[in-house]
């Protein structure tokens, strides 16, 4: 039995790996690991540059879109997701001549239409919200040309916003028609007036009440008068208010706010993982050409003998 433990050590020695071995094949082979490390982390350099040399740049404006109908028929709602998709408004931002060059550059001339143009600008214009607080907003255009252009790119999104906001109009509007009805109550009010005074001269009955009891004695006796009265009188307050009211909203009309100049974004890219992922690479490759050389050098020393 002995014997036969003794037969199968050298065996199980010879299947096992030496890790000292291997230490001395990579150090015989360490000048081709260092050229292969070398020109992986070159190659890798070159790429991360040139990666890095077409990462985009971007210009970000924030605004602040407060809106509320204040109760007020017809007032526009404001919706950014929805700007681009009207050809009106994808026009406006074609406008811009270094733009509208771009796209002509890149486009074929038989793909050029409505759909590409939105396309285009979808590609380039991004439109978020803070998740915290939906009325604020972030415009981010890619500069493809030069800040100027993707500023006027920027300017000319907020101006189509702005040009949504039609809440200045409608409370003109509903000031126009609330003066014109508080008008016709004045009218009315002061025909109720006359009719009254009428009164006072063909009743005779009204000459030995005291002043208090006059109107009183009206009311009783003449309902429906009284009821016009106080019913356009209800109506000269209701308009008058709401007057008030109107006029007190010339200082909300400004819904959408500047939060930030347009301000500059640097682009990132993946040159740095480019690099890493190029040196560990080449760092591998560095390790398997030493075996390889190592399995080579064997192999025709084993083949002269």
């Amino acid at each position: 039995m002995s014997k036969e433990l003794k037969v199968m050590e050298p065996k199980q020695y010879d299947d096992e790996i030496d890790l000292y071995e291997l230490i001395e094949i990579l150090v015989r082979h360490k000048w081709s690991i260092v050229i292969t490390i070398v020109l992986c982390t070159i190659l890798s350099l070159g790429a991360a540059l040139y990666v890095r040399s077409k990462a985009p740049n971007y210009l970000i404006k924030s605004i602040l879109i407060q809106q509320d109908t204040y109760g007020l028929k017809e007032v526009n709602r404001i919706n950014v997701d929805t700007i681009l998709l009207q050809d009106k408004n994808v026009e406006k931002i074609l406008e811009i001549e270094p733009i509208k060059a771009k796209y002509l550059g890149k486009m074929p001339k038989e793909m050029q239409n409505m759909a590409s143009e939105r396309k285009f600008l979808q590609d380039i214009i991004t439109v978020s919200k803070n998740e915290k607080n939906p009325e604020e907003i972030s415009i981010k255009t890619e500069i493809i040309v030069d800040e100027n252009s993707s500023r006027d790119v920027i300017n000319r999104y907020i101006d189509i916003l702005r040009e949504q906001d039609n809440l200045s109009d409608v409370i003109e509007k509903e000031k126009k028609l609330k003066s014109d009805s508080l008008e016709k109550t004045k009218v009315e009010i002061e025909n109720i007036q006359n009719e009254i005074l009428e009164i006072f001269k063909k009743d005779s009955d009204l000459r030995a009440l005291k002043p208090e009891e006059k109107m009183n004695y009206i009311a009783s006796k003449y309902p429906e008068l009284n009821l016009r009265k106080n019913e356009q009188e209800k109506y000269y307050n209701t308009y008058v208010n709401e007057l008030v009211r109107l006029d007190s909203l010339n200082d909300k009309m400004d819904i959408i706010k500047e939060t930030t100049d347009i301000y500059f974004l640097k682009g990132q890219s993946k040159a740095k993982l480019i690099l890493a992922v190029g040196i560990v690479m080449g760092v591998f490759l560095g390790v398997m050409v030493a075996f390889l050389k190592e399995f080579i050098d064997g192999y025709k020393k084993r083949y002269k003998k």
